[in-house]
């Protein structure tokens, strides 16, 4: 009886230690779980532009204050998508669906003072697990005005210009040749990030840009989408050479039943199109070629959002326009974002690149009765994409860049 009595007292003393241990070990276990590492803000993309101070001389920070006495340059800024950058509906879909993530409004928003919350860093640098606090200079009429101009000319209570003071300037104003080139054009459209295994971030255009010889020609962002123009910068001053605030893009606009083509437009895109042979008889085979050259753009064609596309329709038919062949050609991006998010293929023009499509055919009519047309769209996203984010039919979502049609015999 006494051992049965020592053996149950030795069994009830493992089974206690067991116990404690197991607890002990959960509590680490718990604890290792708690623990949180805070990860900082490393990435340019990942910083709004700090909070600023509104200059001497200005009342407020808001594009309509510098449209005062900047009139044609605020005209432009407001037609132009970079005013409209916050109340896209395509962006305002998009975000929503990632769950309003900070680090997407700091290229829509980019000023601290247009934004509710300062970011200070990442729980274990999640992105979904962002460290903030409110932002007692949050501006909500700012933000709504998207990227505007104190975005790329205020910084530390003075205004950036392209002459520095010219000593008629109601305000403080200074020259920096960093805001002359392409990095403020590169903080927003050069970013590369993996979110997560699902969502990345590839807006790679200035990888674009530095792979192509623009660079070495001295050509930069400005160049092409800021035109040059001889006038007054406000009514008081006298005319000199300055920038278009169009920032001209793609020509796909951002509102239902508005043209983005603005004076000096100048698409970066060639279309040639041509015809054989020269002579042309019934039963003869025949082929129309049509290249796209990427001459003037200094990126590739189309870049930017991964969603963007080209389509190039060329198609034969009859005088009573009945469509007697045809085809089309897609240039784009292509991938898979589920599982995880894989590009699969890119056949986008590189800068300079010239690239030949064709549509061969026997001539089965008089050729006097036939035509052939060619059109090139550039297409924002599908229209999948578009049912999906509820935008379809409220939101363009493609443009016609160039429509032509050709006599197959000219009389020439």
């Amino acid at each position: 009886m006494l051992k049965k009595l020592k053996l149950i007292l030795l069994l009830s003393a493992l089974i206690f230690a067991f116990i404690v241990t197991g607890c002990s070990d959960s509590e680490k276990n718990n604890q290792k779980e708690k623990t949180v590492e805070i990860v900082p803000l490393t990435k340019h993309w990942e910083k709004a532009i700090p909070n600023q101070v509104i200059p001497k001389g200005l009342k407020s920070l808001s594009a309509e204050e510098c449209g005062g006495c900047h009139k044609d340059i605020y005209l432009e800024w407001r037609r132009a998508n970079h005013s409209k950058a916050w109340e896209d509906l395509q962006f305002q879909a998009e975000w929503k669906k990632d769950k309003k993530l900070w680090v997407c409004i700091n290229c829509h928003t980019p000023l601290q003072n247009q934004q509710e919350f300062i970011i200070l860093g990442k729980e274990n640098g999640d992105y979904f697990k962002p460290v903030k606090r409110p932002n007692p200079n949050f501006d909500y009429n700012l933000q709504k005005e998207a990227i505007t101009c104190a975005v790329c000319h205020v910084r530390d209570g003075v205004i950036i210009g392209p002459y520095g003071n010219s000593g008629t300037s109601p305000h403080p104003v200074k020259k920096d040749n960093d805001f002359l080139s392409s990095k403020l054009c590169m903080s927003c459209h050069n970013v590369l990030d993996e979110v997560n295994p699902t969502l990345v971030c590839t807006f790679g255009t200035g990888e674009e840009w530095k792979e192509s010889p623009y660079p070495l020609a001295g050509q930069n962002c400005i160049s092409c989408h800021m035109p040059s123009v001889y006038r007054r910068l406000t009514s008081y001053t006298r005319a000199r050479w300055t920038r278009q605030h169009t920032f001209i893009g793609s020509a796909v606009p951002k509102t239902m039943g508005r043209d983005t083509i603005v004076k000096d437009y100048v698409r970066g895109l060639d279309i040639k199109v041509r015809f054989s042979p020269s002579h042309i008889s019934l039963g003869d085979s025949a082929f129309i070629t049509v290249s796209l050259f990427n001459q003037r753009a200094g990126h590739y064609i189309p870049t930017g959002d991964p969603e963007h596309f080209i389509v190039l329709q060329i198609r034969l038919m009859n005088k009573d326009n009945r469509i007697l062949k045809d085809t089309s050609f897609t240039v784009a991006q292509k991938w898979k974002w589920w599982p995880e998010a894989v590009k699969l293929s890119d056949n986008r023009l590189k800068a300079m690149e010239i690239r030949d499509y064709y549509l061969a055919f026997k001539v089965s009519e008089q050729p006097e009765r036939l035509f052939y047309e060619v059109i090139v769209t550039m297409n924002r996203m599908t229209t999948k994409i578009a049912e999906y984010a509820n935008l379809l039919g409220s939101y363009p979502i493609k443009a016609v860049i160039y429509k032509q049609r050709f006599k197959l015999i000219t009389g020439d």
